[in-house]
């Protein structure tokens, strides 16, 4: 009598929903990288054109080419201390995330093992941890990293 069967239908909307969400951040992801390959080959055109004109390579400006947020112009520490910021971030955010969850559902349910939902806010804090812990490990040291981090406001 029915189109479809709620027993059915439920469980693949339910599933359906970070299935979609995963397939636009990956589809989003695609377009930014063609998009900025489309903006780096024209910055690169621009450049050869220049050249052939006659002026000195030495006088040509750096172009913006991380508008859209690619670091293929970022030096190597820049491009690393970004995404040690990221990660940190990330860590900070998942992290709180995790503690929230846990300490909500520890006191609407039991905190007992074998109730309520608190462990999985505390595997999200665990996840949040190791993400704070690994921008730390990879944030830019030496010598001169933090001269050049001052000279950059860093």
């Amino acid at each position: 009598m029915y189109l479809f069967d709620e027993d059915v239908f439920v469980p693949f909307l339910v599933f359906a929903i970070p299935a979609v969400a995963i397939a636009g951040w990956i589809l989003a992801g695609i377009i930014k990288t063609i998009s900025a390959h489309r903006l780096m080959e024209a910055v690169v055109r621009e450049r050869m054109a220049l050249i052939a004109r006659g002026v000195d390579p030495a006088r040509i400006p750096a172009s913006a080419g991380g508008a859209l947020g690619g670091t293929s112009l970022l030096s190597m520490r820049d491009a690393t201390r970004l995404r040690a910021q990221g990660l940190l971030v990330a860590g900070f955010v998942t992290l709180a995330g995790g503690v929230s969850f846990a300490v909500v559902s520890g006191r609407l349910g039991s905190w007992e093992w074998d109730g309520g939902d608190w462990g999985l806010g505390v595997v999200a804090a665990s996840i949040g941890l190791a993400l704070i812990l690994s921008g730390v490990i990879i944030w830019p040291r030496g010598r001169g990293a933090e001269r050049e981090m001052a000279q950059h406001g860093g």
